[in-house]
Order: structure tokens, then C-alpha cells, then sequence
């Protein structure tokens, strides 16, 4: 089932209410009533009738009679198998003799299950109550309100599994209900196949809410793909939706997470994308597309372009994904020492684990005065951890080698790093510092507009010229050097058109001084120019209109 509940940005708990609550009254109503009716049935426990005709026979107490009474109890948290030759614990399934002595099923409750007698059940109460006792608290009025707080919960972990994108078999997961029953062992949750069935009607009403939504939307769309593989081999798409509403705020909705049949090649990713806009009724709207820069998404994308230019639809454009492309160059440079940022960070993982390492690390840097450092460090495999690998090699190297030596039994001299191998990881960390820099620019600036984008990637490119031209650069580092340009020059020759241009010079932190020079031609500016004449009324914003062309 493709499964995506999209939300706007900025009212996302209130949607998500508004699905989940209108899922509920419509399930609510198709349910068959006979269903309903039989959960509230209540259920009289064999041990509750065999305790109560023991009780009738003897009117006056006797140990006896006490003792079954335990015995009752006791068994209420076990469930006897079909064959009568085994019980098992409701809590954690293990299983007994029938034959078993119930003061070792007492034993077994309080060890493994200490509370097990605070859980909510009426049984201990029955230990002296009359039988008229017994069937007051087996009553239907007190199974009623236990089938609405039943009722509740499934609703409840319906929330928490679509907020938390976990799949309706996580409830199915043995110690999950063990932890329930150990609150309450008459506990109910719904049957697998009928979780699955108020997952389907909260989709539908929350996919219904959002093509409503994006009906009402008066300007252009961008649409966002992202692609990934699973743990079972099948490949998905994501298609997020994102516009600029008429009070100037941005938006943003996830309209299908899609599974791409196979071969998953650029035909299958073309008709799933195809199909999720057809689905929504936007094909009319899309003004552009930014992919992950995979074949298959830049085929796809062309042909949608060609589809729509076929029928006339409007201009549409597709561009890279600028985080995924640095990344992509970045790995280019870091080619060279990826084995040793893998013993870096096998050491890292050691300080991060063992806290006489990390104090070790701690004295040793301020011994040899090499900063001062925070733990846990980032040992991801994500750019920013790889260059803080690169970043305890070149600032902490002595502090490291003493930690090594010291604990040498543990850690092993596999990680004591030689002269070269201390002087390539120097070299790569001060060429790729300025790329750490201008990728924090990139992640925390709080509008990455394109033009703010390209300003960027100019950048990158010119620091990836100068590593290249340059006397004193390393020849394996140039021959980095050199894939990285072709990976820049990649992205610029896709993100180099009119919109991306017309869009540069609308932002007032770049405007035309600081549009990159194969962007900034002079075709673009009266191509710019002439589009916003043709398609916005100079009526509107005289003035906004001159103060942009004149500046």
C-alpha cells in the first residue's frame, strides 16, 4: 500500500487530527454492529464459576476453601492449551506442566512479574467475596466502559504509529503485548488485518484533505524527489510538494511515498511520478522538479519536460539536488584517505564507548594543548563526520597517538598513524576546510534560495580551480581535484536556465552582482525581463516593477 499522509507546514497536528478523527466516525459507522456487540459480551472465566460453586458449598471458611481461592488467582494470569496438558503465562508466554504446583506459579508471577496482582483485575477482590460479589465485577456495564478505554488505546497507537512511520505489524511484536498485559492481562487490540483497514480510510481522508488544498493554490508548484532502497531490496519514491502561498509564506506537503516496480528503471520511475501528479490534478501546475542527480530521476524528468511541452502545459525545468551534489565531490576529494578515516573513527568509536578513554583523551589534549573537545563525537558516515575524523588527526594528533600507546592492549597499534599518512590527512583537511564552511553556510541559513545556492556552488568550484592550478598541490590530489570540477560542472550546465536566473535576481542578497558568470549572460536578463512583462500586469506593482529593473 502506498502510504503518505500529507501535511502543510504550519498546521500539521491540526490535519493530522482532522484525518485520524474523520477516519474514526466513518469506520465507526460501517462497522458491523454484530461486531460491536459481541465485544461487549462479557466473558465469565471458568476458574470465576468454579470458585463460586466451591464457595456455595461451604459457608464457613476453612483453609480449604482459602486455598482455591489462591488458586484461582494464580491462574487467571495463565492460559491453559487446547490439549489440558500445558498452561502458559499471559505476560511472557512460558509455558507449565498442567500437573504444576500453582505455589510455583505464584513464584513465577511475583519473580518475573512483580505487580502482576496491581494490574486492574478483579481477581484478588474475589478471594473472600461472596458469588454475588464476582458477578458485579464481571457485570456488562464495567465491560462497557472497559471496551470505550480499549477503543481509545487502538486509536491512540494509531497516532503513534503513523507519526512514528512504523508499520501496523510493530503491535504484533511479542514483547510490546507482553508489556501491555503486564498492565492489564485482559487488555484487547485489534486484529491485524482491521488496523489495516482505518489505515487505508485515515489515507484516503487525508489525501482527499490535501487535493482539496492544493486546488485552491493560485501559483506555480516545485516538486522534490527522493529515492531509496529498503532492507527487502524494493525501491521507493518520495514526491514532496512545495509553493509559496499568497500571504508570501512557504508551504510544503508530502503527497506519496511509491513503490517503483521493476526493473526500476527510468520508465518505472517516469509513470509512478506520472501517476501522483495525475492523482492530485497538479500536472497543469508544475513549475519545476529538484532531484538526487540519479539517472533515473534526470531521465524521468526529461521526459516529463518533453510531455509537457508537448501539450503546451507551461515551462518546467529540473535541477540537482546542491546538497547531494556536494556531497558526491566532496567523496571525490576524500578519496585518498578513506582508510585512515576509517581507523580514525574505529578509534573515535572506542572514546565515544569507554569513558576512561574519553578522560584520557580529555588530559592528554589539555597536556599537549590541542583544544578542547566534546564526547560524544560524530562518528557518522556523513560528510561532517568524515571531516571530523580528518579534524582529530591534524588537531589532536599527539593527544591521539598518547591514548593509543597508553592503551595499547585495548585499542591495538593498528591505529597509530605513520608520518605519511599524518601528512595526506593535513593536506586533504586544509584543502576541503573551506567546503566544511560552505556547507554549515548551506545548512543553517534560514532561506537557501537558488540564487544563495549558486552563489555557493561558485565558490566551490572556484576553490576546486585553484587546488587544480596550483604548483604545490599533491598529484593525487589534483587527480581529485579533477573529478570534483567535472561533478560541479555537471550540476552547473543543469541548473543554468532562465528560472533559475530570473529567480537569482529576484532575491535581494544576490541580484546580478553575485550570479555566477556562465548564469549571468545578457539573453537572460532581457529573456527575464520580457517574461515579466508578458505574464504579470505592470499595473499592479509599478514601482516594485521599476525598482527591480533598475537596480
Amino acid at each position: 500500500m502506498n502510504f503518505a499522509a500529507g501535511i502543510v507546514t504550519g498546521k500539521a497536528g491540526s490535519s493530522m487530527d482532522w484525518g485520524v478523527n474523520t477516519a474514526y466516525k466513518t469506520y465507526k459507522e460501517v462497522e458491523p454492529k454484530h461486531m460491536m456487540d459481541m465485544t461487549l459480551i462479557p466473558s465469565i472465566d471458568p476458574i470465576d464459576i468454579g470458585l463460586g460453586s466451591s464457595e456455595k458449598g461451604n459457608a464457613a471458611p476453612s483453609a480449604k476453601p482459602r486455598k482455591k481461592t489462591m488458586t484461582s488467582v494464580y491462574l487467571k494470569f495463565f492460559e491453559t492449551a487446547p490439549d489440558g496438558k500445558s498452561r502458559r503465562c499471559k505476560f511472557c508466554g512460558q509455558s507449565y506442566s498442567i500437573a504444576t504446583a500453582t505455589g510455583n506459579l505464584g513464584r513465577h508471577l511475583a519473580n518475573r512479574h512483580p505487580g502482576y496482582d496491581k494490574s486492574g483485575d478483579a481477581a484478588t477482590s474475589t478471594a473472600t467475596a461472596p458469588q454475588t460479589t464476582v458477578i458485579v465485577k464481571k457485570s456488562q456495564p464495567q465491560a462497557k466502559a472497559h471496551q470505550v478505554d480499549y477503543d481509545h488505546l487502538n486509536w491512540l497507537l494509531i497516532r503513534w504509529l503513523i507519526l512514528a512511520s512504523l508499520p501496523p505489524s510493530t503491535l504484533e511484536e511479542k514483547w510490546l503485548m507482553n508489556s501491555f498485559r503486564f498492565l492489564n492481562p485482559s487488555i484487547q487490540l485489534w486484529p491485524g488485518d482491521k488496523y489495516k483497514a482505518v489505515f487505508r480510510e485515515v489515507f484516503r481522508s487525508m489525501q482527499e484533505d490535501v487535493r482539496l488544498s492544493l486546488e485552491q493554490v493560485s501559483s506555480k508548484l516545485s516538486i522534490i524527489l527522493d529515492f531509496w532502497t529498503s532492507y527487502e531490496s524494493f525501491f521507493y519514491m518520495s514526491v514532496t510538494c512545495q509553493w509559496i502561498d499568497e500571504s508570501w509564506s512557504f508551504r510544503k506537503v508530502l503527497l506519496d511515498i511509491c513503490h517503483i516496480p521493476y526493473p526500476c528503471g527510468d520508465s518505472e520511475t517516469y509513470h509512478s511520478l506520472e501517476k501522483v501528479l495525475e492523482n492530485y490534478n497538479i500536472e497543469n501546475k508544475v513549475l519545476s522538479c529538484t532531484h538526487d542527480n540519479s539517472q533515473n530521476a534526470i531521465h524521468a524528468c526529461h521526459t516529463l519536460k518533453e510531455k509537457f511541452d508537448g501539450q503546451k502545459v507551461g515551462p518546467f525545468c529540473y535541477i540537482p539536488c546542491a546538497a547531494r551534489t556536494l556531497s558526491l565531490i566532496i567523496d571525490d576529494g576524500l578519496r585518498t584517505t578513506k582508510p585512515v578515516i576509517s581507523r580514525v573513527r574505529e578509534f573515535a568509536l572506542q572514546l565515544n564507548e569507554c569513558t576512561d578513554f574519553s578522560e584520557d583523551f580529555i588530559q592528554f589534549s589539555m597536556a599537549y594543548r590541542e583544544g578542547s573537545w566534546k564526547f560524544p563525537l560524530d562518528t557518522s558516515a556523513r560528510w561532517s563526520g568524515s571531516y571530523q575524523m580528518l579534524d582529530i588527526v591534524h588537531k589532536a594528533g599527539k593527544t591521539m597517538e598518547a591514548v593509543v600507546r597508553k592503551n595499547g592492549e585495548k585499542l591495538g597499534d593498528r591505529m597509530i598513524l605513520t608520518a605519511a599518512e599524518k601528512t595526506a590527512v593535513s593536506i586533504v583537511h586544509g584543502y576541503l576546510e573551506p567546503f566544511y564552511k560552505t556547507t554549515n553556510n548551506m545548512c543553517t541559513t534560514k532561506m537557501p534560495t537558488i540564487g544563495l545556492i549558486l552563489f555557493f556552488m561558485d565558490h566551490i568550484s572556484e576553490m576546486i580551480t585553484v587546488c587544480r592550478e596550483s604548483r604545490h598541490t599533491p598529484e593525487w590530489l589534483k587527480s581529485a581535484a579533477e573529478d570534483m570540477a567535472k561533478k560541479a560542472r555537471s550540476y552547473s550546465s543543469q541548473v543554468c536556465n532562465i528560472f533559475t536566473y530570473m529567480t537569482a535576481i529576484l532575491d535581494p542578497r544576490i541580484k546580478c552582482e553575485l550570479i555566477p558568470e556562465n548564469l549571468n549572460s545578457e539573453n537572460h536578463l532581457e529573456e527575464a525581463r520580457a517574461h515579466f512583462m508578458r505574464n504579470y500586469s505592470t499595473g499592479h506593482f509599478p514601482s516594485c516593477y521599476k525598482w527591480i529593473w533598475c537596480s
